[in-house]
């Protein structure tokens, strides 16, 4: 079954709810145990204990009192300085003195009324790596039912040079669509899962799953829940831009385009990670490697492949023709 249609979309939503929701259990479940076991040793220092499945349990209740709301707070506070780093060494568009950005800025500005969405801010970060990526603010909430301020629209000094005028209108398509969806919000509430897996598994080794494979193991979970998600949310964005645009070859050429001037990325791996999951195209490899050569794909990508996203398009230039 095709899951990019109106019901397959919601079917990967709730495939993506559960799967990041048992990641989300299981890290704040270990993180209770040891401070549950924290606490019985404290316990045993005071005297002896007589330990049983009841006391142990009773030790769980306490310790996840305190520790589940710090628990909360230090991964509220992770997701905020996330998006600080997202929109760190921006500029906004009225400092830049550039044709190319003004058209980009009228095209943002007409494409969101087409979308019926608040007009987002485009700002331009002075990055050679081509990237067109969506974010909310530092100060709007960690997850939230509705957006109160508008979102941000980053694009690279990159991207505006390697493309063309109606190449870049498509790549600001993709993103506006992505905010008439409301694919910020949902991708915030996904996210949260995958920031505790990785508090658990804070390490920057090329081979974690030696050194912490539980964390490593969550991690690939949330991962997993994220990608089924985001990847038919990328396909439904690469339409609604072609549709919008009405020239699905300038996204495909975008992304054809984009997909040869991939670079390493120079930020550590778990900001990579959250970048990754809202950029135009894969920062990662197909399965969540840093600087992969796949351009997405796998169980752990956030992005369909090159192939599947250009054939998606060509069909879609088929439909047009044919209906004309």
């Amino acid at each position: 079954m095709r899951l990019t249609g109106p019901i397959g979309i919601g079917v990967r939503a709730l495939l993506a709810a559960g799967i990041t929701g048992l990641t989300l259990l299981a890290s704040a479940y270990i993180i209770t145990v040891f401070a549950a076991a924290l606490v019985l040793f404290v316990v045993m220092q005071l005297g002896p204990l007589e330990f049983t499945e009841t006391s142990f349990l009773w030790t769980l209740v306490i310790a996840a009192i305190p520790v589940l709301p710090c628990f909360a707070v230090v991964i509220s506070h992770a997701i905020r300085l996330e998006r600080v780093e997202l929109l760190e060494r921006t500029v906004p568009t009225s400092e830049i003195d550039s044709e190319a950005i003004r058209a980009l800025e009228a095209a943002t500005t007409r494409l969101a009324a087409q979308f019926d969405s608040t007009t987002p801010e485009i700002r331009v970060r002075p990055d050679a790596t081509p990237m067109a990526y969506t974010t909310a603010r530092p100060t709007d909430p960690v997850i939230a039912v509705r957006r109160r301020s508008s979102p941000v629209i980053v694009v690279s000094k990159g991207l505006v040079q390697t493309l063309s005028s109606d190449e870049l209108e498509a790549v600001v398509a993709h993103e506006c669509a992505h905010l008439a969806n409301d694919d910020l919000q949902l991708t915030s509430w996904l996210l949260v899962p995958l920031f505790a897996a990785e508090f658990l598994s804070d390490n920057d080794d090329d081979e974690p799953w030696r050194l912490d494979p539980l964390g490593w193991a969550l991690t690939s979970v949330g991962l997993v829940g994220l990608g089924v998600f985001s990847r038919g949310r990328e396909l439904a964005a690469d339409r609604a831009a072609a549709e919008a645009t009405i020239e699905p070859g300038a996204l495909a050429s975008a992304l054809e385009r984009l997909a040869q001037r991939r670079r390493r990325p120079s930020r550590d791996l778990r900001h990579t990670r959250s970048t990754n999951a809202i950029n135009v195209v894969p920062t990662l490899g197909q399965d969540g490697d840093v600087g992969g050569s796949e351009s997405g794909g796998g169980l752990r990508s956030t992005h369909p492949s090159l192939e599947v996203r250009l054939e998606a398009l060509r069909s879609l230039t088929a439909e047009s023709s044919g209906d004309s």
